[in-house]
């Protein structure tokens, strides 16, 4: 038995000791004093008897210097996470509508491929078989009865880029895990009953300032031949907007137009108003050229989907001969001696026309495709870069060739790798259009599509040919690797950039 003094002196020592600190006293070896169950502290801190356990010193935790220098060795992974246990029943209907809606803009399946998988892992759907070609998207997702197959006539419609961009949108969300497929659905519906910004007017000036852009970065030419560029533009733009999609018009549409744009530079140059009718009327016929096609065909080969680049190919040549003969035969119905209606020279204007001409035609695609709010500034940013890159790599590939060849690989290489690189980092600043708004008219400011129509004019009608279409191959090449590597390129930034800066997987 204990005596009361020694009791009382144990309580003061009890009523001293600090919070935090276990007293090593006598009831420490007492039989009947309370245990915490060696849990991990899982019992929430309280003893069984009902006491409350005592407060436990938690060391400090590491300052933060010391851990940066290992920021750059986290990589984020490149693929995204399944975030729904099992995919919702509208799943594979909203991946095929999702699926057409991307083939509509135009872009490389092997892009709307990784896409659709992507939306498919986030939504509960990793084991989905997706298969795209340039017309239609088949998906199969595991657990239905049947694979759902979407066409879509890309080539018959105009992509607007407004609505390109609600696309963009709602697939990103998708992967991210924001937007069920319900959801996603009825964001899809709404996008297709969504109608152009802007009005026809606006529309037509807008397929004149393309014209009149274009005209300044290839050649230049004469005052009286650039105000004729735009007005044949601004015709050309009124034909393409009056035109239904997918009717009889729009497939005679290229060869209609290239004849009756032709026979009016053809006569103007007749009567002494533009030296060179060349210059005139492929930049009105800039928006009918194939240049992406013929890009991102070369791309999907590279990439190594056969079918579609290989079909998407077949359709750009046949693009091309189609404007090609229009404007042959406008020829001889006016009878100019094809060494005067189809020669080509440099530009007349100077040598700041061109970076004038990246301006207008930044204004001319923002205003004739619908370009989404502020999408002007990056649009313009994105062309100024692009174009400024294929100038600085013209000039590298002829320091280091000695040829104009090499110069013109050496543009179209570093131009694609600088414009697929800054539309992919650009799209995720506040406001900033998704950069597939940036890519279809750079594709046209590269010029794939006006040299090859010019050299495939020049060889069929015997003409001395200032653009060779051995040239006109290695362009797009150039290009199509340019677009890879930049996408290359972007992936290494996504998996070594901080997650503050909101990077979207691509």
């Amino acid at each position: 038995m204990t005596d009361k003094p020694a009791q009382d002196s144990a309580r003061e020592r009890d009523a001293q000791a600090e919070p935090g600190q276990a007293h090593p006293g006598p009831q420490n070896h007492d039989p009947t004093h309370s245990r915490v169950a060696d849990n991990g502290g899982s019992d929430g801190g309280v003893v069984h008897s009902g006491q409350t356990r005592p407060a436990t010193v938690q060391p400090p935790p590491p300052r933060a210097w010391r851990w940066h220098w290992q920021w750059p060795l986290r990589l984020r992974p490149v693929s995204p996470r399944q975030k729904a246990a099992r995919p919702a029943q509208q799943l594979q209907q909203f991946l095929v509508r999702l699926g057409g809606a991307l083939v509509s803009t135009g872009i490389a399946v092997t892009d709307i491929k990784r896409t659709l998988q992507n939306a498919a892992v986030t939504l509960g759907a990793p084991d989905a078989v997706i298969v795209v070609l340039p017309t239609a998207v088949f998906v199969g997702v595991p657990g239905e009865q049947e694979t759902r197959i979407d066409v879509s006539d890309a080539a018959s419609g105009e992509v607007l880029f407004d609505r390109a961009a609600l696309v963009s949108s709602i697939a990103q969300r998708a992967i991210s895990g924001t937007l069920t497929a319900g959801d996603g659905l009825q964001a899809l519906d709404a996008a297709e009953r969504s109608r152009p910004r802007f009005r026809w007017p606006l529309r037509v000036l807008g397929h004149g300032t393309i014209a009149l852009g274009v005209a300044l970065v290839l050649s230049g030419a004469s005052v009286a031949s650039l105000v004729l560029t735009f007005v044949l533009g601004l015709l050309v733009g009124g034909m393409k907007l009056l035109v239904r999609p997918g009717s009889y018009a729009a497939v005679l549409l290229p060869t209609v137009s290239a004849f009756v744009i032709s026979l009016v530079a053809f006569l103007a140059a007749d009567w002494g108003i533009a030296r060179e009718p060349i210059w005139v009327l492929v930049p009105a016929l800039v928006t009918l050229l194939p240049g992406g096609v013929l890009t991102v065909a070369v791309q999907e080969l590279a990439s190594g989907d056969m079918m579609a680049g290989a079909s998407r190919l077949v359709y750009g040549v046949a693009q091309l001969v189609f404007l090609a003969f229009g404007i042959l035969t406008a020829n001889v119905v006016v009878g100019l001696p094809d060494w005067f209606a189809l020669s080509s020279s440099g530009s007349v204007v100077g040598q700041y026309a061109a970076w004038i001409g990246v301006v207008l035609m930044s204004v001319g695609f923002f205003l004739y495709f619908c370009g989404p709010r502020f999408s002007l500034y990056y649009l313009l940013f994105t062309l100024l870069i692009a174009y400024g890159g294929q100038l600085l790599g013209d000039w590298v590939g002829q320091l280091a060739s000695g040829t104009a060849g090499g110069g013109t690989i050496g543009g179209g290489l570093f131009g694609a790798f600088l414009l697929t690189l800054v539309a992919y980092l650009a799209q995720s600043l506040p406001s900033a259009p998704p950069a597939v708004v940036s890519f279809l008219p750079a594709f046209w400011l590269l010029v794939p599509g006006a040299a090859g129509l010019i050299g495939l004019t020049q060889s069929a009608s015997d003409t001395a040919a200032t653009i060779t279409i051995e040239g006109i191959g290695a362009s797009l090449v150039a290009i199509a690797i340019g677009v890879l590597v930049g996408t290359a390129a972007y992936r290494i930034v996504y998996r070594f950039a901080p997650e503050r800066w909101h990077l979207r997987l691509v």
